[in-house]
């Protein structure tokens, strides 16, 4: 699978330096414009890496003129996708359509874009007509941006400082969203049973912290955790013990069965834990099986005692990994 890496230099950088200082301030810049949209937010960082991050486009919305363009500058991995085809989301990881939307009726995809650095950017046609078009990122339910079209040389509602301004409200909004959910999660849950559960990502429909809560389970031999994928519900993740597959789809795929003994080549793992909503969003049905169909709920029951280092084979490279001691 690949890794989800962020530049180790966004963790100082301030949210008044993630866009470059706007060059007017005025509603009536020149032909050509180049506006700034963010697509998702700068990490929050713990001693393991980048913890989480805000799901959405920065400012969520912007009004521009025919001809103008926009430069989407990623933090951590989004596409921005218009149009978008029929068909399984690793379709998207491609680019496709070029970079200047000229025609509404077709798709225009960035492709699985990662930064800083890498930005992309999106010219719209100065023979474009002026409306209301939606972009997405396909890697992240309910994150959109609605970029509004109005002929050359109208009077536009904001200038660059305006949304500069508010990108950064909303950053610092979804930085707190963050922090709070994080000291949330870490609050201990049990299952009927009383066994342990542990969250497999806690987040809101904005926001996400990839990590496992608790990090650290202590439970007796025979004893199972209830592994639960329901407070995040914009990114996908897995619970995997035991070496990867090389094959980035058969990291996605469940195997193993329901008990783990910690054997030095076994491998165990709920395959792709996402909502129905993710599931759909997707377009995976084309794909189940082997992939699992809206898995959000996964038990495991341990059979001998040791010490079990698990990931999420998705977000591994960002530090999304955990412990199980079998006493």
């Amino acid at each position: 699978m690949h890794r989800i890496v962020v530049a180790a230099i966004a963790a100082a950088l301030s949210i008044t330096g993630l866009f470059a200082a706007p060059a007017l301030a005025t509603t009536n810049p020149p032909p050509g414009h180049e506006w700034q949209v963010q697509a998702g937010g700068p990490p929050i960082f713990d001693l393991a890496g980048p913890r989480g991050a805000g799901n959405r486009f920065y400012p969520a919305a912007i009004t521009i003129h025919q001809g103008d363009s926009i430069k989407f500058a990623p933090f951590g991995p989004h596409t921005v996708t218009y149009n978008r085809p029929p068909g399984p989301l690793f379709a998207l990881f491609a680019p496709f359509g070029g970079t200047t939307l000229a025609d509404p009726g077709k798709p225009l995809n960035s492709g699985f874009i990662e930064g800083p650095p890498a930005t992309f950017t999106v010219t719209f046609a100065s023979t474009l007509a002026p409306g209301r078009y939606k972009f997405i990122c396909g890697l992240h339910v309910g994150m959109s941006e609605t970029v509004d079209v109005q002929p050359d040389g109208a009077t536009l509602p904001k200038t660059d400082a305006d949304y500069l301004a508010i990108a950064q409200a909303q950053i610092t909004r979804d930085l707190a969203a963050l922090d709070r959910i994080n000291t949330e999660a870490t609050e201990n849950v049990e299952d009927e049973d009383g066994s342990p559960t542990v969250l497999v990502g806690a987040g809101n429909k904005r926001v996400s912290n990839i990590r496992f809560y608790p990090a650290s389970v202590t439970i007796r031999v025979g004893q199972s955790i209830t592994f639960l994928k329901t407070q995040d519900p914009t990114e996908p993740h897995t619970v995997t013990f035991g070496p990867e597959p090389s094959d980035m789809l058969q990291q996605l795929v469940a195997r193993g069965g329901s008990t783990y003994a910690g054997g030095k080549d076994e491998q165990v793992s709920s395959g792709l834990m996402v909502t129905r909503k993710q599931f759909d969003y997707y377009q995976l049905a084309p794909l189940a099986p082997p992939l699992p169909v809206a898995l959000t709920k996964y038990r495991l029951t341990f059979t001998k005692a040791g010490d079990f280092k698990y990931i999420c084979a998705i977000h591994d490279g960002a530090g999304m990994f955990a412990w199980v001691h079998v006493r």
